[in-house]
């Protein structure tokens, strides 16, 4: 994937687009948080208005995988609430979908989401990788799944792996005051990308700023941050690219800066609209 490297910016920054790039979806709201010009993946926040509706049969020649900010839709009889997952491969038919309500949808797809009446040619739709629906609220937490050379008090709950190039969905989250004990942490960077959706809380970049919810992050290949940390705590929706989970940790220390000056690495498209995070009085 050709996205160009973004750590951070706040979605709350970015404008909403009518329409579903491709055409699909009339009705919808966007907003775009990456994209690759080259074949159309991207990364969006889909709001659903209440009272949608639309019924098929049709499908989308991409992969589709939605994670449920807000509200609720149904899909196929199946009602996706508050923190409701799927992955849909490409080919999957929807006979119906719609929302009573409104919903509001981080979504991912693998190509630009054209929509296509009736039933997928032999062939496209792929079982293997279909996540039809996790309703992530019933979910335990597991500490086992974290990377053992990361501080402790973080924990995951697993959404899909890729049975194929062994790429991952799941959720991230860390109970408040995860802190370095000598007040200093060294940086990282991956051997794949990671894309990072913050759900709740705030995550501290020490080289990049305080990230809220609403942080967005396409965290390109061999590209080092950090230190970082929450004091607050945090719940993230992360997908790796390009492969299963990978860090690389520097051989160096660096201390942690706990509200450092937001100084984001993004698009030069995304930059009219980086204004960072402005935390809300708590009393």
């Amino acid at each position: 994937m050709s996205r160009p490297h973004c750590v951070f910016i706040q979605a709350q920054d970015l404008p909403f687009k009518r329409g579903l790039q491709g055409g699909g979806r009339p009705g919808v709201q966007v907003k775009i948080l990456g994209i690759d010009a080259k074949n159309g993946d991207c990364t969006t926040i889909i709001r659903y208005p209440a009272g949608f509706t639309r019924k098929g049969p049709e499908h989308l020649r991409a992969h589709e995988e939605f994670f449920v900010l807000e509200g609720s839709l149904t899909i196929n009889g199946l009602t996706y609430g508050q923190h409701a997952y799927a992955f849909l491969p490409a080919g999957h038919v929807r006979k119906s979908y719609a929302s009573k309500s409104g919903a509001v949808l981080l979504t991912t797809f693998s190509a630009t989401p054209k929509v296509q009446t009736g039933a997928p040619e032999r062939g496209l739709f792929d079982k293997a990788l279909l996540v039809e629906q996790i309703n992530t609220l019933d979910m335990p937490w597991d500490e086992s799944l974290v990377d053992p050379k990361l501080a402790r008090g973080t924990m995951i709950k697993p959404l899909r792996t890729d049975p194929y190039t062994g790429e991952s969905s799941f959720l991230y989250a860390t109970a408040p005051h995860r802190v370095p004990k000598d007040g200093a942490k060294p940086k990282w960077t991956h051997s794949m990308i990671e894309e990072i959706f913050a759900i709740d809380g705030e995550y501290v970049w020490g080289d990049c700023g305080v990230m809220g919810p609403g942080g967005y992050v396409w965290w390109r290949e061999q590209q080092w941050h950090g230190p970082s940390g929450s004091i607050t705590g945090f719940n993230l929706w992360v997908r790796t690219v390009g492969g299963p989970m990978h860090n690389i940790f520097a051989d160096k220390k660096s201390p942690m800066r706990w509200n450092p000056p937001y100084r984001p690495r993004i698009p030069a498209g995304l930059k009219p609209f980086a204004k960072g995070y402005v935390r809300g009085p708590n009393y």
